[in-house]
């Protein structure tokens, strides 16, 4: 096998690093939050933090519950609908996907004091409001002119540190990539101690198929309160407890057809489930009969996670290998990690300010600005984690979100529409130029139509979001005096269409 002269290793979120670890990117996937709640409140792309009156305040600014006048029930149901774009090599796929989700689900009691001064009302609060939801697939069919998942397993296997290969011994493979393969007979070693696959001699050109799908999910379930002083002074506090998930699965096939293996596949399940609380509090100011003012503080999100990793190989031969034990090799086999692992995430500190205007019977118009710094976010415990830890305060920072909507109404009619903007919370000056291309700051675009009577109300709601482009890492490869990942380019839109059903008691 020939010497390896390595000239440059790309190192960005590398098909999780060859391990199951957690990264930065954790913090980003569970603390970074989007338009969600009620339709009437997606309809304004989250735009509701002076306003109140609306279940989804509860997860924002809990003071919006002290502007409740009665007691009222919530259900939203939601689809959303991804499609996603994958381009390698001047070739493109689309492929699309569809989730129901309950966006919201929630009741206020509200107990009405009649006082002439001080505390008017108190209320309490009980919901679910689903704060982020991402969905994702895709897929690529190419022919692979130079390079083979199986060079990635071989390049890991041998250890290549510099300008010489340091072959790893069989035991002392990672059982969940390079292990895997060389257990399989997909890479296996030759007299002089390295390691190899049947690429080595046939070469390229093979057939090669993948599929991806990625899935994000933040939920919370809301115990609030509200009090209501003089109707013009309102403070809330909620408690919150969040329920995370997230998936990334890959299928990745070849068929390559050689004298011995005709093909082979592999297989990639990344699981994080997790639960977590934190607290919420604010207050709303009406100094006059058109102008609220807003202010929320939320805790950071103290989160426990169980990650789970399950990886799997399957090999057909054309020409059965023969093994130590004289039998045929096992055609397909898993490696699965220790499902007690946990660790923990706390997520930043979030300041937003708002300011709202109320027109008569017309309408309202809602503006709300948050800060979030990413940087101060961690991974516990932390003396575990430092490594971790130091790149989140190297790679993050301080993004500001700005959200805005209003509301027109027409008899019972009410008509909506709002724009949310969602700062990157990357700090670019430490990626390099391919990577900085793709960390952009996100935009939502929503619409709303609702009707409302006295006792009962319907909302309905459309939300539109293009995701930053984002880089695939499909597996590394390499040639005599260079290595290098071959990448897909991933491009997500996504649409939800929210529906509320309210009853005032």
């Amino acid at each position: 096998m020939k010497r390896i002269i390595i000239i440059t290793i790309i190192s960005c979120a590398a098909w999780m690093s060859n391990t199951m670890a957690q990264s930065a990117d954790d913090v980003v996937l569970f603390s970074r939050y989007y338009s969600g709640g009620t339709a009437r409140s997606a309809g304004m792309s989250g735009a509701f933090g002076a306003l109140g009156g609306d279940m989804s305040v509860m997860s924002t600014n809990p003071a919006g519950l002290a502007v409740y006048r009665g007691s009222e029930f919530t259900i939203t149901p939601a689809m959303n609908f991804a499609s996603t774009n994958a381009d390698i090599i001047d070739h493109a796929f689309n492929e699309k996907s569809a989730r129901f989700i309950i966006n919201n689900l929630g009741y206020v009691y509200t107990k009405n004091l009649y006082n002439e001064k001080g505390l008017q009302s108190f209320n309490f609060g009980i919901g679910y409001n689903r704060l982020s939801d991402f969905n994702s697939k895709a897929y690529i069919r190419r022919t692979a002119a130079r390079s083979s998942m199986l060079d990635e397993f071989v390049f890991y296997a041998n250890g290549y540190d510099k300008f010489i290969p340091k072959p790893m011994h069989h035991d002392d493979l990672n059982p969940f990539y390079a292990g895997l393969a060389y257990d399989m007979y997909a890479i296996d070693i030759d007299a002089n101690g390295e390691y190899f696959s049947d690429y080595t001699d046939f070469g390229y050109g093979q057939p090669l198929y993948r599929s991806m799908s990625s899935r994000v999910g933040v939920g919370e379930y809301a115990l609030s309160i509200g009090l209501n002083f003089n109707h013009n002074l309102f403070f809330g506090a909620t408690l919150g407890i969040q329920d995370v998930y997230y998936r990334d699965y890959i299928f990745h096939e070849e068929k390559p057809n050689f004298e011995y293996m005709r093909d082979f596949n592999f297989s990639d399940e990344y699981t994080i489930t997790g639960i977590g609380l934190n607290f919420k509090t604010g207050v709303i100011w009406r100094p006059m009969q058109i102008l609220r003012l807003g202010a929320a503080i939320h805790t950071p999100t103290h989160l426990w996670m169980k990650p789970y990793l399950l990886t799997g190989m399957g090999v057909n031969w054309n020409t059965t290998p023969s093994t130590d034990d004289g039998k045929a090799p096992h055609p397909y086999l898993e490696t699965e990690s220790d499902p007690s692992e946990q660790y923990r995430i706390t997520t930043p500190w979030r300041y937003s300010l708002s300011a709202a205007t109320v027109l008569g019977n017309r309408g309202v118009v809602d503006v709300d600005v948050e800060l979030v710094n990413y940087a101060n976010s961690s991974i516990l415990p932390k003396s575990d984690y430092d490594v971790e830890n130091d790149d989140i305060s190297a790679i993050m920072k301080t993004a500001m979100n700005v959200k805005g909507g209003g509301e027109v109404r027409l008899g019972p009619v009410y008509l909506r529409g709002g724009m949310a903007f969602y700062g990157n919370p990357y700090n670019k000056s430490q990626y390099d130029d391919d990577i900085r291309k793709t960390l952009k700051s996100t935009m939502s675009y929503s619409a709303g139509i609702g009707f409302r009577n006295r006792d009962f109300y319907i909302d309905a709601a459309y939300i539109y979001m293009k995701h930053p482009e984002r880089i695939s890492n499909l597996y590394l490869s390499y040639n005599d005096d260079e290595a290098w990942y071959e990448q897909a380019k991933l491009q997500t839109t996504s649409s939800k269409i929210v529906l509320t059903f309210g009853f005032k008691f």
